[in-house]
């Protein structure tokens, strides 16, 4: 059984309170080192076989209340 903990928290397109609030409590510099992470792989992953439309789309399924 896997324990969540404020150091497994990745920055995402939608977090639950309680991820807000474990990201929240990361220092900013460790916010930071993450997003930039999180960015590289995001490149470093190449093209995606869905638009954006269809990623939101996708995002507002799983939480009706995600804003643009």
């Amino acid at each position: 059984m896997s324990t969540k903990t404020q150091d497994d928290i990745q920055p995402k397109a939608v977090m639950s309170p309680d991820e807000l609030e474990r990201w929240n409590a990361l220092a900013p510099v460790e916010q930071l080192a993450r997003l930039r992470a999180a960015i590289q792989r995001g490149l470093d992953s190449g093209p995606a076989e869905l638009n954006m439309d269809q990623i939101w789309t996708r995002i507002r399924a799983r939480h009706p209340d995600a804003k643009l």
